[in-house]
């Protein structure tokens, strides 16, 4: 190795990583390697998180709602049960309730950023 090699006295990036993205990964591989966390076990957490948690299931089931009036009235009527049906159940979704929004009433939804949600 000559002193190139190991001349550390300048200013670049040594990886394509931001350094949240970084310091993330350093934290991940030490927690794995030290058989804290399982990595199958994170990256399934990751997938629930990424794509099975969020607001756009909440999207999925109102689009279905706008072009299928069967939908919406059992929507309407069970909300859990016709969420169910699109497969949005478990954690945070046993006691749905659904309500229109009329010409006299406007609904609003505040998400407080409960646990259930990071």
């Amino acid at each position: 190795m000559n002193d190139k090699d190991t001349n550390h006295d300048h200013d670049h990036d040594h990886s394509h990583l931001d350094p949240t993205a970084l310091r993330v990964r350093s934290l991940q591989t030490l927690l794995t390697e030290k058989g804290y966390i399982e990595e199958q076990a994170l990256n399934e957490l990751i997938d629930t998180y990424e794509n099975k948690i969020g607001p756009k299931n909440g999207a999925k089931v109102i689009a279905r709602a706008w072009v299928d009036a069967e939908y919406k009235q059992w929507l309407l009527k069970d909300a859990t049960a016709a969420i169910a049906s699109l497969d949005f159940e478990g954690r945070q979704g046993e006691h749905m309730v659904a309500v229109e929004n009329t010409a006299t009433v406007h609904n609003m939804v505040v998400c407080t950023l409960c646990s259930c949600y990071p």
